[in-house]
């Protein structure tokens, strides 16, 4: 689970935190409702907004279970 760093950063950077916990929310939990084109181009999105909470030290944990 992703640690509490928000408070430490710009608004830019918790958009973007923000954008990754919500498409994680959608892989997690509604994928049944994406085409399959949406759902692989959602992982590869995932990949890179993880790279991003990482690179925050947000630490996001690994999305494999994800699929990314």
């Amino acid at each position: 689970m992703m640690s509490d760093t928000t408070n430490a950063l710009n608004d830019a950077e918790r958009t973007l935190l923000d954008c990754y916990r919500r498409l994680a929310d959608v892989l997690e939990n509604r994928r049944d409702e994406l085409a399959p084109f949406e759902e692989r181009n959602a992982i590869r999105a995932l990949a890179a907004l993880w790279q991003i909470a990482n690179g925050l030290d947000a630490d996001p944990g690994p999305p494999h279970h994800l699929g990314a």
